[in-house]
């Protein structure tokens, strides 16, 4: 699954001793994307909303507020807040 390693590649270094890369793995299998929806950017932040299904194949929103850094001309996601 290259998306699952992307995810593990491009999270902040300071932030991936809390999750695995199998966990990404695992999330990656179950989830099934459908749109990703940008509310607003800025040059470290990005606010956006992502529709996925569940395993009902109920259509989700997962809307967040991420922050990310840049490094060694690399961004990488640090931490967001999530909106219920």
């Amino acid at each position: 699954m290259a998306n699952a390693d992307y995810l593990y590649e491009t999270t902040h270094s300071s932030k991936r001793k809390n999750h695995s890369k199998s966990a990404y793995l695992n999330s990656a299998k179950n989830t099934r994307w459908l749109k990703l929806e940008i509310i607003f950017s800025d040059f470290d932040v990005v606010e956006f909303k992502a529709y996925y299904l569940n395993k009902k194949f109920q259509t989700e929103v997962l809307h967040e507020k991420s922050n990310f850094r840049l490094e060694d001309s690399k961004w990488y996601y640090v931490d967001g807040d999530f909106y219920l």
